[in-house]
């Protein structure tokens, strides 16, 4: 499977991990899952309470999001976040918080190299096993 991601959302995602550094930054990516293609980005706010080491979505702010996801007949695609200091892989706590979204694919940037060109790399969590996928980053 390949995640496709137009160009602006990509472009979109790397600003908003950009703007978060040195916290991690997250958001979420609506899409059709028929194709594995995202279709809008939802920028999140990161409401953990050490957003340096960890992201989640304030409750108020997800459901404003799940509402219109599925008010458009959308899929959520991907929980997207950054790490700004530690390799673009599923940490443990990742792991655990990714079972609340199966099916969902983790796409996770990495910062620690170069916070001016974060690397992202995308992965399925099924239980405890984890699945690297492609990434394919398409014009618009």
């Amino acid at each position: 499977m390949v995640v496709t991601l137009p160009r602006p959302i990509y472009d979109a995602m790397v600003a908003h991990v950009r703007a978060g550094y040195p916290d991690e930054a997250c958001g979420i990516l609506a899409g059709d899952d028929a194709t594995d293609t995202a279709t809008k980005i939802f920028p999140a706010r990161n409401a953990a309470e050490d957003p340096s080491d960890f992201s989640i979505i304030d409750g108020p702010e997800l459901l404003d999001i799940w509402n219109e996801i599925d008010g458009n007949d959308w899929c959520v695609l991907s929980y997207f976040h950054s790490h700004p200091r530690s390799p673009a892989y599923p940490s443990p706590r990742d792991i655990q918080y990714a079972k609340n979204w199966p099916g969902t694919y983790y796409l996770i940037f990495t910062l620690m190299d170069d916070p001016d060109t974060p690397q992202l790399r995308a992965f399925l969590v099924d239980g405890d096993q984890v699945s690297e996928h492609e990434i394919a980053i398409v014009e618009a």
